[in-house]
């Protein structure tokens, strides 16, 4: 059979505006076979599920994740006879919309019912594309179907972004939760958002409606599989009073750079998706139309992101127990998956509003300066291209280091998978503060800013800026200033004019480097006070756990020549657990005893507990603040909860991008 497809326009837009190299561009439709390869047909005969897409009379795409294996019926299968032609006997849940659409008459305009298909083996990460035309379909009672295939592509992908799992055969009891295949769309039960908001997989269905013919471009479907870290799929809401509508959000990860899927979106917007809960059994179908942005459209929406694909669901169904399959082992993350991304609007909720500069004017920050806090970590002075008005104290930068250390595209990079989707960009807690205007009662713009920064063994830039400080400063390489943002601060805004506010007493909880926002609000208290002596009272305890000589980045907080007004205080306990360098750990405790001697400072050569917390002095009257590892956050909130520390007076770093 001769080779019949060809790239169309969506999929060459893409490609060019995504810079696929032209002589990649011109050899993707040679990847593509028009007879199934016979490693394919073995692949897809032994299969034990299949997600398979089609069109219902309205054109929407539905796809559906189809067991073919059973305990009790031999029937239940694949088999593939010919080259071309592959017959599945398949078991899904009577409510599943792919029965529902095959069930219609094929949509206006189509000769042929379309199909489209990816054969997946979550075991091995091994997958492959089918699509064609569906020959004879037939749907029984109890959701089984005789699918009759005659596929004309085949194409092999790669294993990115799938989650290992095995899964085995559990004959569930379907329980329909939300229909809206046919009826108005309305919001989602929380019981399916919730599926949404735990999955690694999800399959996409596209299609491509074709008006040139002549020159070998058909019209068919298509179906990805895309994954990720859980949550990789964003979903919100807009109420606009008489109806919910819901958004999802896929970010695009680096894959082959065919743009097959976003292709299709290009020419034509309707879009299906089908999310299984392998953990509970649930299957959460959509259909919904679906647009691609780009550049800072994209980044609008979702920051630090050039691409990704906004759906508008149109049709949803959701059935608990749909899914004839379960989990026989823990599932395993893809070591590609990036970080989640979160939506600007999820971003602000977390406090992390980021306030962009003026984009026509680059701005830039070259380092000048270093300052070693421990062996591990350091403090870095940049200075920026431009003054700025920096965030409250405790606010963030974000450095773009693109320009200096991006090695471009590759596809796949075993040795260290994280560099595929890496772009480059670090946000970083500012540790210091801005000189204060006492006539503007305002923080001064600024053209320095200090991050400090631990060098973690896997951390790429941690590492390029410990490893090339000084070749940076000699030099004066520029990096991309690309915006600050605030939300974690013991400052808030006041009235233009009036002082600052602050708590007159605070627990500050820190762990490691999560010490770096209180180093700037320590700096941005000493000069306020300074302008206001008079000012009242403030009382500070914190709380530090560092491993070996990180308890050392306690020296930026000692007092140098009476420079706190006496209306400030600030009592210090530092918990020092053991690491590899007990040398180091006592070098550092030594210095902070010199260091400390007209300071309240307490060293304790241990892990923190909570007993810690409970005999802070005034503790139910205290503002908290709490930045560190996740484990010591959880653990830190389980014991706020104990002691009745009500929750408006707790207030976290979750640092997400």
């Amino acid at each position: 059979m001769a080779q019949i497809h060809k790239s169309h326009r969506g999929e060459l837009m893409l490609q060019e505006r995504r810079h696929t190299p032209k002589e990649l561009s011109d050899a993707i439709p040679h990847y593509i076979e028009s007879d199934m390869p016979k490693q394919h047909a073995d692949f897809f005969t032994g299969l034990s599920y299949l997600p398979l897409a089609t069109l219902d009379r309205q054109g929407r795409p539905w796809v559906s994740l189809l067991v073919t294996q059973s305990d009790n019926d031999p029937s239940i299968g694949i088999q593939v006879a010919g080259r071309n032609t592959t017959h599945v006997v398949a078991k899904t849940n009577p409510n599943d919309p792919f029965l529902r659409a095959v069930d219609q008459d094929p949509a206006s305009g189509l000769e042929a019912r379309l199909f489209a298909g990816v054969g997946i083996d979550f075991a091995n990460r091994r997958r492959n594309k089918i699509a064609g035309s569906i020959r004879a379909a037939s749907v029984e009672d109890g959701g089984k179907i005789r699918l009759q295939l005659l596929s004309d592509q085949h194409l092999g992908n790669c294993p990115k972004y799938i989650t290992v799992r095995n899964l085995v055969h559990d004959k569930r009891s379907p329980e329909i939760v939300h229909d809206r295949f046919d009826a108005p769309i309305s919001a989602l039960p929380d019981e399916a958002k919730s599926v949404v908001a735990r999955a690694s997989t999800v399959f996409l269905a596209t299609k491509h409606t074709s008006d040139d013919t002549a020159a070998g471009v058909q019209t068919d479907m298509g179906v990805n599989h895309r994954g990720g870290a859980p949550g990789f799929t964003r979903l919100y809401e807009e109420d606009d009073g008489a109806q919910v509508t819901t958004y999802l959000v896929l970010p695009d990860h680096s894959g082959n750079r065919f743009y097959q899927s976003l292709g299709n979106i290009e020419t034509d917007p309707q879009v299906g998706l089908v999310f299984p809960d392998f953990a509970l059994g649930g299957i959460l179908y959509i259909t919904g139309d679906a647009e691609n942005l780009l550049g800072d459209d994209a980044d609008a929406l979702m920051p630090r992101l050039s691409l990704l694909t906004r759906i508008k669901v149109t049709g949803a169904v959701f059935v608990r127990g749909g899914l004839n399959l379960k989990l026989a082992s823990p599932e395993q993350l893809s070591p590609y998956n990036p970080p989640v991304k979160y939506l600007r609007a999820e971003l602000e909720q977390m406090g992390h509003t980021i306030e962009a500069h003026d984009a026509t004017i680059p701005l830039t920050a070259k380092l000048v300066a270093t300052k070693p806090l421990s062996s591990t970590i350091s403090t870095f002075e940049f200075a920026l291209s431009k003054p700025i008005k920096a965030p409250l104290p405790g606010g963030f930068g974000v450095f773009g280091f693109s320009d200096l250390v991006d090695a471009g595209y590759s596809h796949m990079n075993e040795a260290n998978p994280q560099l595929v989707n890496e772009d480059y960009v670090r946000t970083w807690t500012l540790s210091s503060a801005p000189k204060f205007d006492k006539e503007s009662n305002a923080f001064r713009t600024t053209n320095r800013v200090s991050v400090t920064v631990k060098r973690k063994p896997d951390g790429l830039m941690s590492n390029v800026l410990h490893s090339n400080a000084d070749k940076l400063i000699t030099h004066k390489l520029p990096v991309q200033f690309k915006g600050t943002g605030a939300g974690f601060s013991c400052f808030s805004e006041a009235a233009e004019g009036s002082r600052p506010n602050l708590p007159a007493k605070m627990l500050w909880i820190a762990g490691g480097v999560g010490i770096t926002p209180f180093m700037a609000m320590w700096d941005g208290i000493k000069r306020v006070a300074t302008a206001y002596p008079q000012h009242r009272s403030i009382d500070i305890v914190l709380l530090f756990s560092g491993r070996d000589d990180d308890i050392a980045v306690l020296q930026h907080f000692a007092e140098q020549n009476g420079s706190v007004s006496d209306q400030v205080t600030l009592r210090i306990v530092a918990f020092q657990s053991a690491g590899e360098n007990p040398l180091a750990a006592k070098s550092a405790r030594d210095g902070l005893d010199a260091t400390f001697t007209d300071q309240p400072l307490k060293l304790e050569e241990r892990r923190m507990h909570n007993a810690d917390i409970q005999s802070v002095t005034h503790l139910g009257m205290r503002d908290v603040y709490m930045c560190g590892p996740e484990a010591m956050m959880t653990s830190t909130d389980a014991a706020l909860n104990e002691l009745g520390i009500e929750e408006a007076k707790r207030h976290r770093e979750t640092f997400v991008f």
